[in-house]
């Protein structure tokens, strides 16, 4: 077992990382395939907005999207720990492009039920729910435990420049495409991912002794007994819960609070700006923030998240509207890019599947309830209100929170503690 404040000694930049092919390959693959996902994530929302008109629904289909990462995120790193990688994240990947093709061919008419649509987005769910935690557990794997942190990052970075440049191109085809095309698109975006996986190569899990109850649970008792991990997985938790359900509810925010059509290419944009802060934040994490002190980073990001949210909470048109979403994601994705490369930095491959699900279920687990609350109070009180709440909760949260730093966790943690 090392030290963390050793390996960060030897910590290694973007193009160390880029120059390893198989990371590199996948990187690209895993851009190009996001930006059909967010395409379609973007389109789920309004598709949603123009079928209801309910807070309460745009809720109940984020909850849909997102339960099966909470449900099956420990299942998926037990699994990433103790399976072949390679074969997992074929099966997962080739489940959602299936089933997001049949979501096309269910709105081939252009009608889809509430309750079908709901269904199809939860199935498609359960792929990226075992996919998930064993994606994050090959980037160290693929990258060098050395290169971390800049892997970490410029995972964020792709995984944002996609969420700039999906719903974009979204705006442009909506005009002419259908939403079925749109998820079509999307659905034939993951045959490049698959085609990435297909030709890498993985170490095989190292043998453990392990058993069941250990390789689900085992991340729970490195949490209990690790402080370096605890902190960043349950801060990210808190910060899901209280101030992430307003992103489940920006086709109506647009609409509502900023009198931005939700089927306009102002919306598409208004989108696209959001994943512009959200890329910039997490570039800024592999470059000018690489050696700030991580504590301080992630208070500071908060309290600006806050000032924000708080903006944007009170504008009542759409001018100020963009730069305003650009600051809220700006300082939201600067803060769990942070806090993942913590993590990451402290488990070796033995546990970090076990970890990765923790930390899935740390967002994916929570979003869901978090929106499906979120899109009832939003209906009950109003949008305005709902993103205050997230205002004082972020501001709560850099007041008392504190990041620590430790020893690097291996499975001899997950051994019984000395009586």
């Amino acid at each position: 077992m090392g030290q963390a404040t050793e390996a960060a000694a030897t910590r290694g930049t973007a193009r160390d990382v880029l120059a390893i092919p198989a990371y590199r390959n996948l990187l690209v693959a895993t851009f190009i395939s996001n930006c059909g996902r967010w395409l379609q994530f973007a389109a789920l929302g309004v598709l949603a907005w123009e079928l209801t008109g309910s807070n309460t629904f745009l809720g109940q289909l984020i909850f849909a999207q997102l339960l099966p990462l909470g449900v099956l995120s420990l299942i998926g790193g037990s699994l990433a720990d103790t399976v072949d990688r390679r074969k997992l994240l074929l099966i997962t990947q080739t489940w959602q492009m299936v089933w997001t093709f049949v979501l096309a061919a269910a709105l081939l008419d252009g009608t889809i039920g509430e309750g079908m649509l709901l269904l199809l987005v939860f199935i498609i769910g359960i792929g990226q729910g075992l996919y998930a935690p064993a994606f994050t557990s090959i980037v160290p794997l693929l990258a060098g435990e050395e290169n971390v942190r800049a892997a970490v990052s410029l995972n964020s970075v792709q995984l944002n420049g996609a969420r700039v440049i999906g719903p974009g191109i979204g705006g442009v085809l909506a005009a002419t495409l259908g939403f079925a095309e749109l998820f079509a698109i999307n659905a034939a975006t993951y045959l490049v991912v698959i085609g990435a996986i297909w030709v890498m190569t993985l170490p095989k899990p190292t043998a453990s002794a392990a058993g069941i109850s250990e390789r689900l649970f085992g991340g729970f008792t490195i949490l209990k007994r690790a402080p370096q991990i605890r902190g960043p997985i349950v801060m990210m938790a808190l910060f899901s819960f209280f101030c992430l359900p307003f992103i489940g509810q920006l086709p109506a925010i647009a609409e509502v609070n900023l009198g931005i059509d939700s089927q306009s290419s102002g919306y598409a944009w208004f989108y696209a700006t959001f994943g512009a802060g959200a890329l910039i934040g997490a570039l800024s994490v592999s470059t000018v923030l690489l050696n700030f002190p991580r504590p301080l980073l992630v208070r500071l990001t908060l309290i600006g998240f806050a000032a924000s949210l708080l903006w944007l909470a009170l504008l009542d048109e759409a001018t100020l509207g963009y730069p305003a979403i650009f600051l809220v994601s700006l300082f939201y994705f600067v803060m769990p890019t942070t806090l993942a490369t913590h993590w990451q930095e402290h488990v070796t491959s033995k546990v970090r599947g076990r970890v990765a699900a923790l930390w899935v279920l740390s967002f994916g687990g929570v979003i869901p309830f978090a929106n499906l609350v979120g899109g009832q109070f939003a209906d009950s009180v109003s949008l305005t209100a709902l993103m205050l709440v997230g205002v004082g909760a972020a501001v709560i949260l850099a007041l008392f929170f504190r990041l620590k730093s430790g020893e690097v966790i291996d499975e001899v943690e997950l051994a019984p503690a000395p009586t």
